[in-house]
């Protein structure tokens, strides 16, 4: 038998007994969630009504009264080493198990939080995204696998909590947070994890956490870098206080979004997975700080922790106190429902690439047309010169044979005048390349504006960049 031949017919026939075997661990989850013993038998709740209630200012706190009566013993042996910690006790290991917690968005945040939330004990999780798993995620959004790619994130993610911990409950809501299902899907929640990426939602949940009234665990990571803070936070009403703490909102940090230019992202800038991990983790931590009632002082109220992967430094800063002023947190809000926040923050609540339409139609050529300028002689001058814009880290990852490197951050005036020597020296056009068709845009631009008309002509760019030259030219080039 060809060895190509049994390869793919192993790989059949595991794919076959993976699932059978994950159709039995789903069977034997809901089985012993069935036969296990309830919450009520072991701690009484006494919760708020929440129906009819919408999404305003005026809204009342959703508080949760906790009252332990008894833990059975499974849930000590399974739950002892962190109810013998003092901070947790056994109150606390009650509180845990009749909370529940949103996290929005299972990617390298989510995953980890979500993880580290049901091995706690914590009695519900709601997952949310819109995404399916893809596998650029797989390096750093660990609840998914590779037999999971096109499954949907939080119906992956759910099977896997429910394999880590079958006491507790999983809600997926498969779709894109927006103003007008959030409040339908946060209501009832007692704490939210932001494990978003774009900045749009970043608003949307702080001011649904605001009106809701229960604090938001922002986290984020990009590069190397990562950053945690808890916003909204409020402290409960007790017999005996004198003064109700209130730590700063989002909105109070942040009145205005940054410029869309200057925010990055994973696909774009890239991240090192433990980066995300870290954070994730961290924001777990939080949360089972808040829910188990340790005080402001200890939590990441008012404050920003900001991690640093490539020197391995952790530092805390003080945020701006409460805003008395606050357009959605202060006594007299000017934002007392949800909003377009796509358009307020004037960038998409999805990660996207950026789709620049900067140059002259006759600047810009296809990967295909390229391809004919580097094989069939289509110049008198010869083939062309292909310069590629990326960083010198993807270009050693992977380029067109042939090509230059020259970075777009290093695009300066000594870049330039290169370029100026190539047009004054060769008679060769000169077809600037990066990963999807912006970056090039740009370079391009430079050029226009800052050499001799009369070269003009022999500048272009590639449209779709890389990625189309993948789907046009050569379908074993990598696509990242």
């Amino acid at each position: 038998m060809d060895p190509n031949d049994e390869i793919a017919e192993l790989e059949y026939e595991i794919a076959l007994l993976r699932k059978k075997l994950h159709e039995k661990e789903s069977k034997l989850i809901q089985l012993k969630g069935q036969c296990q013993v309830a919450l009520d038998f072991f701690v009484d709740v006494e919760e708020p009504s929440t129906s009819g209630s919408s999404v305003s200012s005026s809204s009342q706190p959703q508080e949760v009264v906790r009252k332990v009566v008894k833990l059975p013993s499974w849930a000590i042996t399974r739950y002892s080493r962190q109810i013998i910690l003092p901070e947790i006790g056994v109150s606390g290991q009650a509180k845990l198990c009749v909370s529940k917690v949103l996290v929005v968005g299972v990617g390298g945040l989510g995953c980890p939080a979500a993880m580290y939330l049901a091995g706690a004990g914590v009695g519900q999780i709601g997952l949310v995204d819109y995404d399916t798993v893809d596998l650029t995620n797989l390096h750093r959004q660990v609840l998914h696998l590779e037999r999971d790619q096109d499954i949907s994130k939080v119906e992956s993610a759910a099977d896997k909590l429910r394999s880590i911990n079958s006491n507790i409950k999983v809600v997926t809501y498969n779709v894109q947070l927006n103003s007008k299902n959030a409040e339908e899907i946060a209501n009832g929640y007692h704490l939210v994890l932001d494990c978003t990426d774009n900045i749009p939602s970043r608003y949307l949940l702080n001011d649904l956490c605001v009106f809701l009234k229960i604090p938001l665990i922002s986290g984020s990571a990009l590069k190397m870098d990562g950053q945690l803070s808890i916003y909204g936070y409020k402290a409960p009403l007790t017999r005996d206080s004198t003064y109700q703490y209130r730590g700063p909102c989002y909105r109070c940090v942040f009145p205005k979004p940054p410029p869309p230019e200057t925010i990055g992202s994973c696909s774009a800038q890239g991240v090192a997975g433990p980066v995300p991990g870290i954070i994730g983790t961290l924001q777990a931590l939080e949360a089972i700080k808040y829910l188990t009632d340790i005080s402001n002082e200890k939590l990441l109220v008012g404050r920003l922790l900001i991690f640093d992967g490539e020197d391995m430094t952790v530092r805390i800063t003080s945020l701006r106190p409460r805003n008395s002023k606050c357009a959605v947190c202060s006594k007299k809000p000017t934002i007392r429902a949800l909003g377009d926040y796509e358009a307020f923050c004037k960038t998409s609540a999805r990660e996207q690439e950026l789709e620049l339409d900067i140059l002259p139609e006759k600047r810009r050529i296809t990967a295909t047309y390229l391809n004919r300028m580097l094989t069939d002689n289509l110049s008198k001058n010869g083939p062309p010169i292909v310069i590629d814009v990326r960083s010198e880290g993807e270009f050693r990852m992977c380029r067109i044979e042939g090509s230059l490197s020259s970075p777009k951050e290093k695009f300066g005036q000594v870049q330039m005048e290169k370029v100026s020597k190539l047009l004054k020296s060769r008679n060769n056009e000169i077809v600037f390349i990066c990963r999807r068709g912006n970056d090039s845009q740009i370079v391009v631009r430079q050029l226009l504006d800052g050499v001799d008309r009369m070269y003009h002509d022999r500048l272009y760019d590639v449209i779709g960049g890389l990625h189309q030259w993948a789907k046009q030219v050569d379908p074993d080039f990598p696509i990242y």
